[in-house]
């Protein structure tokens, strides 16, 4: 049997998660980061609230549990990045740099520290061993929970220490396990998917960095004026709603920070069957043929692989719309995944 630390957020997912390790017979602590400050709102996710679950959770399955102020950390490494990224008039990913800055960095370096063998999460996924004694991150039995792609910067050695004890199980069978243990998460709600923005994300950035609210004109692809916008903040590639302007149907085709302008065009978002990728993690060199998928839960699509002096460029077998500088393009094959990186442009 194993020392291990189980990352609780206050979830029925995590708690399920320790309680399994503890029928196991494994050493189980539980562990909540708290990264969001004090008098945030009830019932999300690392809230002072979720903290609270946590540790009646704990109390109930017989397991210490502590809590680890990280709140300066989380401002540092996720927090401020999605903010200067957004008001960049880029669409990143914060839960991604979460599981990758925090989670399986810092939480599982100091579950090493305090001896603990393993760090196990309630995310849905799993760990498999190839025919070598490799580990590789998978995608998880559920479909509908699946949550590799948040985690797909995962890779040696911190994926020989982490556990996964959900992925071969729906989300029903959590609930109902969770309910005959008596368990108080048992019916907790799902947390929101960017934990710290307890509005909208353009409101949230413009709060933190002005010029990201600042008026400014909306281009057409000619260049003309046809109307104001309320801070590139507010806006996203691809986004048709809510643009104030006659003419459509428009959508958003660019975001220009450094002239505080955001172009549209008319009719659908244009499609693209080329990615650069930057910020690469690859894992199989040899891998050239690969499914993408290019937002959390869209359809995987077949592509081709190459190498780039900077990157990776996915050359896809079928166009796909709205493919935004900054989000994450996570590769598989199969359930395997092999890679995948930050969009840098497309064609």
């Amino acid at each position: 049997m194993a020392s291990v630390w189980v990352a609780m957020s206050g979830g029925v997912d995590s708690s399920v998660a320790a309680a399994r390790l503890v029928r196991e017979g494994h050493r189980v602590t539980g562990v909540t980061m708290q990264l969001l400050p004090e008098g945030d709102e009830p019932g999300r996710c690392c809230s002072v609230d979720a903290v609270h679950a946590a540790r009646r959770v704990c109390d109930l399955l017989g397991i210490e549990h502590y809590t680890l102020n990280m709140r300066d950390v989380f401002e540092a490494h996720v927090i401020e990045p999605f903010v200067r990224a957004y008001a960049s008039g880029l669409t990143p990913n914060p839960c991604i740099a979460c599981n990758d800055r925090l989670k399986f960095a810092l939480l599982l370096a100091r579950a090493r520290t305090h001896g603990a063998e393993a760090l196990a999460t309630g995310h849905y996924a799993r760990i498999v061993s190839d025919e070598v004694g490799r580990f590789w991150l998978h995608r998880a039995r559920d479909p509908a929970k699946d949550q590799s792609y948040f985690l797909y910067r995962l890779t040696e050695p911190a994926i020989e220490s982490v556990w996964f004890p959900l992925g071969d199980t729906t989300k029903a069978e959590v609930r109902a396990e969770a309910r005959s243990l008596g368990l108080p998460t048992a019916e907790r709600p799902e947390s929101q998917e960017v934990c710290f923005v307890p509005q909208d994300a353009g409101s949230f950035v413009a709060a933190r960095v002005p010029s990201a609210g600042s008026p400014g004109p909306i281009l057409d692809e000619h260049g003309e004026r046809v109307g104001t916008h309320t801070g590139i903040g507010r806006y996203t590639i691809g986004q048709r709603k809510g643009l104030g302007i006659a003419g459509g149907p428009w959508f958003v085709s660019e975001i220009r920070a450094a002239e505080n302008a955001v172009v549209v065009a008319h009719g659908a978002p244009a499609v693209v069957t080329s990615i650069a990728l930057e910020d690469v993690v690859w894992r199989d060199a040899a891998c050239a043929r690969v499914a993408a998928v290019v937002r959390y839960r869209s359809d995987p699509i077949p592509a081709s692989i190459t190498p780039t002096a900077d990157g990776v460029l996915v050359e896809l077998d079928l166009p796909v719309a709205g493919v935004a500088p900054g989000q994450a393009v996570v590769c598989y094959t199969g359930d395997r995944v092999v890679g995948g990186g930050v969009v840098r442009a497309t064609r």
